[in-house]
């Protein structure tokens, strides 16, 4: 490169620099401008030459090949003009230079052939050589710098087109070498696409492409559309995912930026909601950081197996719990209750003491029933499993409420679905369990109120081919406030002036047992609907 000296006065040369690539010539420019030259340019020999006719120039850099009129045509058109003849010539070229394509390029009067895969610091020493030539040449009408010779038109253009033409061919074998590797690149890339295509639609998790920058859905795969019950182009034309946390607020999916798993409920329109786990990440692409990826996994049932873990840990300690409170009630509360009993004998019916006496029998019999409710939670033994008729099982427990049902003129409706399949249990804890159902829809309705038991084949959870036999309890009573709702399955929490708070628990804890689901739900009119589903 040239000294500072050399810039300051090189200010007042102006150089023309032809080339039909618009790129080319910018990045030109900025190098021979920062070498401290003026710069002017021109796509096409034609526009040189209009450029010529109005100003001055120092030396002319050009392209060899350009559409119309290439470089070598450009230069015999300067150098036949007795006023330009004199500007030194340079054809910057990134083809190979043929010996016949030199010669020509001679006769004509190009001053220098520079390589184009020389660099531009070629460029640069050639035309600082030129320029020094020019300057010390004393002669302007004959100069140092060219060896023009006068040569006929026809000659020019026979050569030329020979030329040319080679040039011609050579690029067309360029393209054609191109073109294969473009073709064979392509073919790759494709099968690359189909390969990543397979894995996308084919994972096992639930895949969502996010556009972080427009907020859009960009693609999901099969996996999603099974988890949210619905087609590709419904989900990308929602615009948001119906993803809730805890608390039931929808979760913004284009605010997840951790990798770390978070928990959400997914809720679909006609089955159940699933649990998902969803985790984060950004696609791996330089030109593509506004996209990223949500990865959603099911974990439905893993959330209901920690659950029932968590139901059973509840349940052993309950158990031990009550164990030790029967050991030190137990005793003395039948002492009590003796000793009461021998009271109430002695002491006149119609007397206020004995009102207070019976009352007081009454809170231990009281006592004695929580005992043997608590207990029961310890005495729940491991199901003993074997095949049953859930229809046969259900009459079996309704010999049992016949009295119940006559006290409160109850009117039973069964809505029985035919030909279900049998289901492997255990038959006296799921009688427990339909027992304590239908007793409490018994409590909760009215005077000659309706109790409707029924049963159907149904589909649930997450696993399409996992077949459940449902059995309903439903009654019209007054149902369930919210509040009381959440917490039905909680130990001790009940809405029964005499109840103990442990007949759905245990229930719950029973159904666990036999990787059933047990629902209990407000009905849309009025009363309650509790249901208990078992795996066929």
């Amino acid at each position: 490169m040239n000294t500072n000296n050399a810039k300051l006065s090189q200010q007042d040369v102006t150089l023309l620099v032809v080339d039909d690539i618009p790129e080319n010539l910018e990045l030109f420019s900025d190098v021979l401008l920062d070498e401290g030259y003026n710069v002017v340019t021109a796509e096409s020999g034609m526009q040189a030459l209009e450029i010529l006719s109005n100003r001055p120039v120092d030396l002319i850099v050009a392209d060899a090949l350009m559409p119309k009129m290439d470089g070598l045509e450009f230069c015999k058109r300067v150098k036949m003009n007795d006023a330009l003849r004199t500007i030194p010539f340079i054809i910057y070229t990134g083809n190979y230079i043929d010996p016949e394509e030199q010669e020509l390029a001679k006769s004509i009067g190009v001053d220098r052939y520079v390589m184009k895969s020389n660099g531009l610091n070629g460029l640069i020493v050639s035309i600082e050589e030129l320029l020094n030539l020019t300057s010390n040449t004393e002669t302007a009408s004959a100069p140092a710098t060219s060896s023009y010779q006068q040569i006929d038109e026809q000659s020019f253009l026979e050569r030329h087109h020979t030329i040319v033409t080679k040039k011609l061919e050579e690029k067309m074998k360029e393209l054609e070498q191109y073109a294969e590797v473009l073709t064979q690149r392509n073919r790759e890339l494709m099968i690359s696409e189909s390969r990543y295509r397979g894995l996308f639609e084919h994972a096992v998790v639930g895949i969502v492409v996010l556009d972080c920058s427009t907020k859009k859905i960009i693609d999901v795969n099969r996996q999603c559309c099974a988890f949210f019950d619905c087609n590709r182009e419904e989900i990308l034309n929602g615009g948001s995912l119906p993803l809730f946390d805890n608390e039931g607020n929808q979760i913004d999916v284009f605010s997840i930026v951790t990798p770390q798993g978070i928990e959400a409920r997914l809720k679909r329109h006609n089955k159940s909601d699933l649990y998902v786990e969803i985790n984060a990440g950004p696609i791996d692409l330089p030109e593509d950081t506004a996209s990223m990826l949500l990865f959603l996994r099911d974990i439905t049932e893993q959330k209901r197996v920690r659950e029932q873990m968590l139901q059973s840990e509840r349940m052993s300690t309950m158990g031990r719990i009550a164990a030790g409170i029967a050991h030190e009630i137990r005793n003395p509360l039948a002492g009590i209750s003796l000793n009461l009993q021998f009271l109430e004998r002695r002491i006149q019916q119609n007397s206020p003491e004995h009102d207070s006496v019976a009352a007081s029998l009454e809170g231990v019999a009281r006592i004695q029933q929580v005992i043997e409710d608590t207990l029961g939670l310890a005495r729940v033994k491991p199901p003993s499993f074997q095949q049953e008729d859930i229809h046969q099982l259900i009459e079996r427990t309704l010999g049992y409420l016949k009295l119940v049902f006559r006290q409160k003129s109850i009117k039973l409706e069964k809505q029985y679905a035919p030909s279900l399949p049998n289901i492997q249990v255990d038959a006296s804890q799921i009688q427990q369990v339909i027992l304590n159902i239908i007793e409490n829809a018994v409590d909760a309705s009215q005077e000659g109120g309706v109790i409707v038991i029924s049963t159907e084949e149904k589909m649930f959870s997450s696993e399409e081919d996992k077949k459940y036999v449902k059995v309903s309890v439903r009654d019209f009573g007054i149902g369930f406030p919210p509040e009381v709702l959440e917490n039905l399955f909680e130990p001790f929490h009940t809405t029964k002036t005499d109840g103990t708070g442990l007949g759905l628990m245990l229930s719950k804890y029973i159904i666990d047992r036999h990787q059933g689901i047990i629902e209990v739900e407000n009905a849309p009119d009025r009363g309650a609907c509790v249901s208990i589903y078992l795996p066929a």
